[in-house]
Parts: structure tokens; C-alpha cells; sequence
């Protein structure tokens, strides 16, 4: 069975039709503060003499270039907020349709320009062609060719990489795994270099002018290794939230085990999102297990130093330390990016509620609209159910791995009537006819089913992924208590959810960081 899997990975044998995967980046706009005037002069007070990079942009129609009207950085710790303040930048908009971007970088850094985020080096020269092909309310397609620079994508927000299609394929096809061999076989030494060499050769063919020498192959080595260790590390941990069969949740763990040992084999970069973001994917895994802090440091024995200091700060930035930890901490970190972001958590006043298990305000105030057309606020869904719990169910018609949980569902729809577990099925979707017609053709409980659109689209995005450690993955379920306050940020899907699931769960106790909340706006 494992080779028929791994042959499906093959990226000679990819099919046309993954499922799509709206990752936790597509919802981010840049948020960094515009700071060019009308004619394209630098506003800030220390722009550099002489900038080291230059990015021209070439646009089939001058209105295009409010998508790419400001540069971003990406946290290099891959942490909240993901985007960072650019580096120093002018922008010159003066000649038609063409947009020059000129910024001073030291050394290899990700940039992001709108949803798009790209390696670069200092010094290099990009030149690309951006043009919308499909524009509206609720929808933006786009096309970017490079026609001049050493530049690779990580992401590229309205168009399809072929390296995400294959990792996407591996991810979705982890559901046809049934034993401890089969998940031991794929997490092999073998079979990680595998799927990196054919991720790294994908991404040069998502690149034809991506040179060849041996520095930037190495970089996109490293980049591919990290992307498929994060994205199964991830993935493992979804899979070990929803199994009941022991000997698959040891297979699991020792997997992870073993993807973190590939992992501290390659040279470290420790200032590169993508690497951090595959060690963080194993930690996570281990937090998800519900071990403390202690027993979580302890996975890590082996790692170096820099990596130690990581999960450390990893487990402040979750709240897991207490006072002196945390203290402790701070005096002995000694990388100075991992000291800079310990201070500024520790001087942050809303890190107790931004942590506290319980929906915001933004959510609470997020629009979304039944299916007869009738527009309410989240907060609404918690305000009127009758059960003492919620189950979402983030889903989309486009996603194909959420159409085939709602058909396993649909045959029993065990939880329709349940009076401690009401079901809620939210779809983020462009298209409401699509939608209806997913509700009608699984006969799905009309009155659990909601649309989500546009800008309250973004908003759950943005706040269930600071809140709740969301990676922008469909399907996902959260369960909540009717009070708004989290039980289980991965929940059982709801095809296997079973009411026996919340009548085990501990007494909860009142968290004093819920507060009451602020209704939401009026519309």
C-alpha cells in the first residue's frame, strides 16, 4: 500500500486535481505603513545613501499597482506577526505601468509583496511582470512571471506553486496510512530525502531561471527539506489528535522523533522562518500531546543549543513558563534575536487575554449569513444554541478533502439531533451557490450551516490563528463551550465526533480573562 502512496508523490505522476489548502498566509495582507509620497521620494528620516537590491515590477494596467504598493518583511522567527516593518525602501511609481523598489537588505532575507512572499539575496536584481487576471469582491487571480533575478517563491497567494501541490498531496494522502509500518516507512531517512529532492526539483521548475550553482542549490535544498519536515511534523499531529489505536499514536511519536533527528542534521539556520517553522511544527506536536514544559524540553536533549533556546521561547510565547521560568529565561538566552523577542513579550500587557481560551471581540463581531440570506454576527451562533457545546467545522465546496468528511457524515448524521454537541458547518467561500448546493446534496442541517465572505473571511483567518494556533488548513474543527471559551483547538472530525467525547471531559473552571463581551457592530 506505502508504494502506491509514495508513487502518488512522484511529482512525474502528480494529478491536476489537489485539494486546495487555504494556508494560514492567504488571508495576511502587508500590513507595514506605506511610506513613499506621490511622486515616489522616501518619507523616512534614515534612508541609506545607496539602496543594495532593486525589485521592478511591470504591470499590464496602471490600477494594478495598489497590490504591490509596499514592501514587507517576513518575522524571520517565525512567530506572531508574521510579517515585519520592510527594511529601509524607496518606491518610484513615475514611469507607466512599472513600479521600482529599491531596499537595503544584509543578508538573505524573505520579502513579501501583497500575498507573495520570496527568498532573496542582498544585491540581486528582480524583474517581473504582474498581471490580474480575475477581479472581484471577493476574489483576486493573478499571474507573476520572472523575468530577471536569482528569486525563489515560498508562497504565491493567487497562484498554485507545483512544490505546494506535491507537499499538499503527500499531506492528503497521510489518511491512507492504516499501520506502524506504513507511517515508520514513510518518515524513513530514505524516504524524507526523497520527498526533499523532489520538492527541491520542483521549485526549480516553478523557477526555469533560478540558477544552478552550488549555493543556490543548497539554499533551496534546505528550504525543501524544512518545508516537507514542517508539513508532515504538522500533519502527524493532526493525524495522532484523531486516532484511537495506540500502536498508531507510538508509530507517530517515534516519527516525530525521528523527524526531528533529520532535521539537526542539516546546518542550521536559525534566523530562516521555514527552518524554525519545521522544528516548531515537532514542538507542537509534543504540546499537543499535553506534555508540560519540562517533558517537552526533554524531546529536545539532543538538539543544539540555539535549537534549546528555541523551544524555550517557544514555550513563553504559549504561556507555558511561570514568573521565574520566564525570568530565568530571559537573563540566559543569548542568541539576540530570541533575547529581543523575550523582552517584548515580557513587556506586553494583553498577552493573558490574547491566551486566555476564549473567542475575542473581533470574533464575536464577524459577519456571516445563513442560507436564507440573513446576515448575523459569530457571537450569534453561541448566543442561540441550546447545547452546552459547539463543534465547527471550517470547510469549503473547492476543498475536497471537507466534501468527502460531510459524505462520511451524512450517512448517519449522528450529531443532528444531539442535545450536548451542536454541529456547525462554516464555509469560506466566494461563490453562494456552491455552497447551497454542498448543503443540499449532503443534506446538511440547514440551520447549522453558515457562509463566511470577504473581509469576516480574514478576520477568523487571522484571530482563530493567533487565538487558537490555526495553520489555515481545511477541513478543521474546534470544539467550543456555549460560554465562548476553547476545549479543543483539533477536535475529531465530525463524522467520528461522538456526544461519549464531551461527556468525559473534565470540569471546566471560569477563566478570568473572559471578561464579558463588547457587542458586536451594527451593520
Amino acid at each position: 500500500m506505502f508504494n502506491s502512496i509514495f508513487n502518488h508523490f512522484n511529482p512525474k505522476n502528480m494529478l491536476p486535481d489537489f485539494y486546495k489548502t487555504i494556508p494560514l498566509l492567504s488571508y495576511l495582507f502587508i500590513w507595514c505603513v506605506s511610506c513613499y509620497s506621490q511622486n515616489g521620494t522616501v518619507l523616512s528620516d534614515e534612508k541609506p545613501e545607496n539602496y543594495n537590491t532593486t525589485i521592478v515590477l511591470n504591470f499590464k494596467n496602471n490600477a494594478d499597482r495598489k497590490y504591490y504598493s509596499s514592501l514587507g518583511l517576513r518575522n524571520p522567527l517565525a512567530f506572531d506577526p508574521l510579517h515585519l516593518p520592510p527594511p529601509p525602501y524607496s518606491i518610484d511609481t513615475s514611469t507607466n505601468l512599472k513600479t521600482v523598489i529599491k531596499t537595503t537588505i544584509a543578508k538573505p532575507t524573505y520579502l513579501t509583496l501583497k500575498y507573495d512572499i520570496f527568498h532573496i539575496e542582498p544585491g540581486d536584481s528582480l524583474n517581473m511582470d504582474f498581471e490580474i487576471l480575475l477581479k472581484t469582491k471577493t476574489a483576486l487571480k493573478d499571474t507573476i512571471t520572472i523575468n530577471h533575478g536569482n528569486v525563489f517563491f515560498i508562497w504565491k497567494g493567487g497562484s498554485s506553486l507545483l512544490f505546494h501541490k506535491y507537499l499538499n498531496s503527500i499531506t492528503y494522502s497521510l489518511k491512507d496510512l492504516e499501520t506502524a509500518d506504513q507511517i515508520a516507512e514513510l518518515t524513513s531517512r530514505e524516504s524524507l530525502k526523497s520527498m526533499a529532492d523532489s520538492c527541491t526539483a520542483l521549485i526549480y521548475k516553478d523557477h526555469p531561471i533560478l540558477k544552478h550553482d552550488s549555493s543556490t542549490f543548497e539554499t533551496v535544498k534546505k528550504h525543501s527539506v524544512h518545508e516537507v519536515l514542517g508539513r508532515l511534523a504538522y500533519r502527524f499531529a493532526l493525524l495522532y489528535a484523531n486516532t484511537r489505536d495506540e500502536s498508531i499514536k507510538s508509530a507517530i511519536e517515534t516519527s516525530e522523533r525521528n523527524m526531528l533527528e533529520y532535521a539537526s542534521l542539516q546546518e542550521g539556520h536559525y534566523d530562516d522562518p521555514v527552518t524554525l517553522g519545521s522544528y516548531g511544527s515537532v514542538y507542537y506536536f509534543f504540546k499537543e500531546m499535553g506534555l508540560d514544559a519540562q517533558a517537552i524540553l526533554e524531546r529536545f536533549n539532543s538538539s543544539n543549543d540555539t535549537l534549546k533556546q528555541y523551544v524555550q521561547l517557544s514555550l513563553f510565547n504559549d504561556g507555558m513558563l511561570n514568573e521565574e521560568q520566564k525570568l530565568r529565561l530571559i537573563d540566559k538566552l543569548t542568541y539576540p534575536p530570541y533575547k529581543e523577542y523575550a523582552l517584548q513579550l515580557d513587556q506586553d500587557p494583553n498577552r493573558a487575554i490574547l491566551k486566555s481560551g476564549y473567542i475575542n471581540n473581533e470574533i464575536r463581531g464577524a459577519r456571516l449569513f445563513d442560507v436564507n440570506d440573513k446576515e448575523l454576527a459569530f457571537d450569534e451562533l453561541f448566543k442561540t444554541t441550546d447545547q452546552p457545546y459547539l463543534l465547527l467545522d471550517f470547510s469549503g465546496s473547492w476543498c475536497k478533502p471537507c466534501l468527502e468528511e460531510m459524505s462520511v457524515y451524512a450517512e448517519t448524521r449522528h450529531l443532528d439531533n444531539s442535545k450536548k454537541v451542536r454541529p456547525i458547518w462554516l464555509f469560506f467561500e466566494n461563490d453562494k451557490t456552491k455552497w447551497l448546493n454542498v448543503v443540499e446534496r449532503y443534506n446538511l442541517k440547514k440551520e447549522n450551516c453558515f457562509l463566511v465572505v470577504g473581509e469576516s473571511g480574514n478576520i477568523l483567518r487571522k484571530q482563530f490563528t493567533l487565538l487558537f494556533d490555526w495553520e489555515g488548513e481545511f477541513p478543521h474543527y474546534f470544539l467550543f463551550a456555549k460560554e465562548g471559551e476553547i476545549i479543543e483547538k483539533r477536535a475529531r472530525p465530525l463524522s467520528m465526533f461522538e456526544e461519549n467525547d464531551v461527556s468525559n471531559l473534565p470540569p471546566r473552571k471560569p477563566n478570568k480573562n473572559s471578561g464579558p463581551p463588547i457587542p458586536p457592530p451594527i451593520k
